[in-house]
């Protein structure tokens, strides 16, 4: 009988074309690293599931995903085996058994996602995990702007998704917080779910603000056009980490009947 998994897994995202399993021309995955680590350990192909995917070169402190296997480890096991398959890179937190029903993405309820923003002199220490910004930015404004961000919109103008593949483009943003540390700027947001690249648009355009090429109106401005054409400004990769996933208390344990299966498709 199977049992899944859920697990949490922290990658530097650099050198990876991102987490979804690509054609091999495109480069390594994350995905497909997990994949190949547990099919070597259980002799068979054994695939996993994720909340959601990230885009190459972005990093995740909490990514999560869950597994289904026929194979006598417990969690402790799972984790030590796995990890002793995988690069340096990529470094399984925690594994917990849980129920059958219970689902990495249709389960999630909010993410959290950090971007983080190198101010002043370039720093070639963190050049593959902040955006090494070349401007001085007015961080006063960016906060002004960001506000407008904040609550349930129709975030069309700031994602890559289409109509007819995302025909729902409301999402609810809690926190949009910019905090200042030494020679650091990080954008801190949480929501009950983000579209393709709404992390790094957003950041993209309060960058604009802060070097004053967009007033912190012009982002009302932009959310309330809902146009795909208007948003130009897409942040670069590598200062993204997706930091947490939620989930319900009991969404592990016992899950209800209507949970997983009978769920809205979402990306999250």
């Amino acid at each position: 009988m199977k049992q899944r998994f859920k697990a949490v897994v922290s990658y530097d995202g650099f050198d990876y074309a991102g987490w979804q399993i690509q054609p091999a021309e495109r480069g390594a995955t994350i995905q497909q690293t997990i994949q190949d680590a547990i099919s070597v350990i259980c002799q068979q192909p054994v695939s996993i599931t994720g909340s959601g995917r990230t885009d190459a070169q972005v990093h995740a402190w909490g990514q999560v995903f869950h597994f289904d296997v026929d194979f006598s480890l417990n969690a402790f096991q799972w984790k030590r085996a796995i990890n002793g398959h995988l690069p340096k890179d990529i470094h399984i937190r925690s594994i917990e058994a849980v129920d059958s029903r219970f689902h990495a993405r249709f389960d999630a309820i909010g993410k959290r996602y950090e971007y983080r923003i190198q101010l002043g002199e370039a720093n070639v220490f963190t050049r593959r995990y902040a955006f090494q910004s070349p401007w001085t930015l007015n961080v006063q404004a960016m906060r002004e702007g960001a506000a407008y961000l904040i609550g349930e919109h129709d975030f069309s103008s700031f994602c890559a998704n289409s109509r007819a593949e995302m025909p729902d483009q409301v999402r609810t943003i809690t926190r949009l917080e910019l905090a200042e540390e030494n020679d650091q700027l990080r954008l801190i947001f949480e929501g009950s779910g983000f579209l393709r690249y709404m992390v790094r648009m957003m950041t993209g355009t309060l960058i604009e603000v802060g070097r004053g090429r967009l007033a912190p109106q012009d982002v009302q401005w932009m959310l309330q056009a809902q146009d795909k054409q208007i948003c130009h400004f897409n942040a670069k990769p590598q200062g993204l980490t997706l930091v947490e996933v939620y989930y319900p208390a009991a969404a592990a344990e016992a899950p209800s009947d209507d949970s997983a299966l009978n769920r809205k498709q979402k990306e999250k």
